[in-house]
C-alpha cells in the first residue's frame, strides 16, 4: 500500500511538472519583479502593461508602455521581434495569457512578470502614477 502511494505521488508531480504545455522544454518565460527592474532601461527590451488605461495611470513601471489585453488582436502583430518583450499586470494573470499569445504569434523572446503590480510593491520598487 505505501509503494502504491508513493507511486501515485511521484506520478503526481510528474504531471504537474508538465503543465505548461505551450512552452518549448527548458524556456525560461516569467521574471521576477526584481529581474525585470534590473533590465527595465535596457534598449531591447520592451516592458508592456497590458492593464486598463485606469489601471496603468494610477501605478505602472516607469519605462512600461499600455497596451490593453481587450485590445491585443489590434497591437500584438506591430510589436518588433527583435526585442525582448516583458508582459505585465496587476497579478501576473492577464499579462500570462498575453505571452502565450504572443509566442503563438512566433514572438521567441516574451516573458511574464510573475505576480505582476503586486508583486513589484511587495518587492518596494519604484513606481509611477498620473500621466
Amino acid at each position: 500500500m505505501r509503494v502504491a502511494k508513493w507511486f501515485v505521488g511521484i506520478l503526481l508531480v510528474g504531471a504537474l511538472a508538465g503543465c505548461e504545455v505551450d512552452q518549448p522544454q527548458g524556456k525560461k518565460t516569467s521574471l521576477t519583479p526584481r529581474e525585470v527592474y534590473e533590465m527595465r532601461e535596457d534598449k531591447d527590451v520592451l516592458i508592456i502593461d497590458v492593464r486598463t488605461p485606469a489601471e496603468f495611470q494610477h501605478e505602472r513601471i516607469r519605462e512600461a508602455v499600455n497596451k490593453p489585453l481587450d485590445e491585443i488582436n489590434e497591437w500584438l502583430k506591430e510589436l518588433p521581434k527583435d526585442k525582448k518583450i516583458v508582459f505585465v499586470c496587476r497579478s501576473g494573470t492577464r499579462s500570462g495569457h498575453a505571452q502565450r499569445l504572443a509566442q503563438r504569434e512566433g514572438y521567441e523572446n516574451t516573458y511574464n512578470m510573475a505576480g505582476g503590480m503586486l508583486a513589484w510593491r511587495r518587492e518596494g520598487l519604484p513606481v509611477a502614477s498620473g500621466e
